[in-house]
C-alpha cells in the first residue's frame, strides 16, 4: 500500500509593497525625501485581504486550503464562499489520529495521502477530549473535566473554524445528532432519554419517553425526527417533558423481522433506511450490511440492494451520511463503514455482497489495536458543509 508523501509548503509570492512621500513637520512635502516604506509593508509577504477571494477560486485541492488559512486569521472569513466550488468537489475524507502526538488529521481515501489541520482545543489529548461526529461543516468535539464526568460539547466549523461551545451535559450519552439550525440531539442507545440544546441555551432540555420504551436510534429526516423502538419505527414530538412517540407500524413478529445482529437508522434521498450489521463467523470473520426502507402501505421494513446510485457512510457509532456518486472512488450502492480498528473502514457492495476491508496507511498511524485511547476514524464531508 502506498504510503504518504511529505506535505509541501505553498508559499504565496510577495505583496506588492506601497510607497509614500516624507512630509515635513510642517506639512509641506520635503522636496529631496527618498521614497520610505513601512517596515510593515517590507516584511510582508502574505497577500492582501482583496486579492483572497480570488485566490481561493484557484485552489484545487484542501491540502493548499488548509495552508493558506493558516497564514492569517482575518482570511477565514473570505475563504468559505470563494470555496464552494472546490469544497463541493471534495470525496469523503476520513477523520485520523497521528500516534504519538494525538494531534487530528484529514486521511484521503483514494489518494492515500493526509491533510494538516490545527484544532483550537488540540492541548486536550484523549481520553480527555473525543471528536465524536461530524455534520453539516461541523466538528462535535466532547471535553471532560478531570474526573471525566460531566463533559461539555464543542463544535468547529472545519471550514470557517467558527466555535461553538455547548452547556455541561447532564447525563450521559453516546450519540449525536445535529440539524440544519444548528440544533443538537444526543442520547445513549438502550435508554429513555432524549437531551436537546441549541447555542445560546443555559441548560440542556431533557425529554422521557413513557416506559416501557427505550431509543436504540434516532434520526432527523426532512425536519422529523425518527426513532428505531425495537425495530419499530416512530415519529417522536421533541419536548421539554415526556416525549410523544407515534409509531408507524405494528410489532415485528419473526416473519418479517429484517436479520441483522446490530440496527441503525439511516436516510438516502428523503427516505428512512434502517441499516444491519451481521458478523458470520468462519475461516475469515466476515461483516455483512444490509439495507432496509420502510414501506408505508405495508408498514414493515423491506430489504433492498439499490440505492439509486448513491452510498452510504456509516461511523462506528452509527449513520454519517448519504452521498451521490459523483466523487472519484466512490462507489455506488455501496455502504462505507468505519470499522472497529484504528483506521480500518469496509466497502461493502450491496450488489454482489463483496466486501473489503481497507487501513488508513500513513505516516504517524497508531497501532491497530482496540485499547487506545484514541477512538476509531470519522468521516468527513466537505461538500456538506
Amino acid at each position: 500500500m502506498a504510503t504518504t508523501e511529505k506535505r509541501r509548503r505553498h508559499h504565496s509570492p510577495p505583496a506588492s509593497t506601497s510607497t509614500s512621500t516624507s512630509t515635513s513637520t510642517a506639512g509641506t512635502p520635503a522636496s529631496s525625501s527618498p521614497t520610505q516604506t513601512s517596515p510593515a509593508d517590507s516584511s510582508s509577504s502574505s497577500p492582501s485581504l482583496d486579492l483572497i477571494p480570488d485566490i481561493a477560486r484557484r485552489l484545487t485541492s484542501l491540502e493548499d486550503f488548509f495552508a493558506l488559512r493558516a497564514t492569517c486569521r482575518a482570511y477565514r472569513a473570505l475563504l468559505p464562499p470563494a470555496l464552494r466550488p472546490l469544497l463541493a468537489s471534495q470525496s469523503p475524507l476520513l477523520l485520523v489520529a497521528l500516534y504519538p502526538s494525538f494531534a487530528e488529521a484529514l486521511f484521503h481515501p483514494r489518494l492515500r495521502r493526509l491533510h494538516r489541520f490545527r484544532l483550537p482545543w488540540g492541548h486536550h489529548l484523549p481520553p480527555s477530549r473525543h471528536t465524536l461526529f461530524y455534520a453539516r461543516g461541523y466538528l462535535v468535539t466532547a471535553t471532560t473535566a478531570a474526573n471525566n464526568y460531566p463533559p461539555r460539547l464543542l463544535l468547529l466549523h472545519l471550514f470557517t473554524g467558527e466555535q461553538l461551545r455547548l452547556p455541561k451535559v447532564p447525563a450521559r450519552f453516546s450519540r449525536v445528532i445535529l440539524t440544519a439550525d444548528l440544533l443538537v440531539v444526543i442520547f445513549l442507545p438502550g435508554r429513555a432519554t432524549v437531551q436537546h440544546c441549541r447555542q445560546g441555551d443555559l441548560l440542556w432540555r431533557v425529554g422521557t419517553a413513557h416506559a416501557p420504551h427505550v431509543f436504540d436510534d434516532l434520526i432527523f429526516v426532512g425536519g422529523t425526527l425518527y426513532a428505531l423502538v425495537g425495530l419499530r419505527l416512530a415519529v417522536v414530538d421533541l419536548s421539554e417533558g415526556s416525549l410523544e412517540l407515534s409509531f408507524l407500524g405494528g410489532e415485528v413478529d419473526e416473519a418479517n423481522r429484517p436479520t441483522g445482529d446490530r440496527f441503525m437508522l439511516g436516510e438516502c434521498g428523503g427516505e428512512v433506511l434502517l441499516i444491519s450489521v451481521e458478523r458470520e463467523d468462519g475461516v475469515v470473520e466476515r461483516v455483512v450490511y444490509r439495507v432496509f426502507r420502510w414501506a408505508s402501505e405495508e408498514r414493515k421494513w423491506e430489504m433492498i440492494t439499490n440505492l439509486g446510485g448513491r452510498s452510504l457512510f456509516l461511523d462506528l457509532d452509527g449513520f454519517a451520511a448519504c452521498v451521490d456518486q459523483d466523487y472519484p472512488g466512490v462507489r455506488g450502492d455501496c455502504v462505507y463503514a468505519a470499522g472497529l480498528r484504528l483506521g480500518e473502514w469496509h466497502e461493502y457492495s450491496l450488489v454482489d455482497g463483496t466486501c473489503d476491508v481497507c487501513y488508513a496507511d500513513y505516516r504517524g498511524a497508531p497501532p491497530l489495536n482496540n485499547d487506545s485511547l484514541i477512538r476509531p476514524s470519522v468521516w468527513i464531508f466537505p461538500s456538506m458543509c
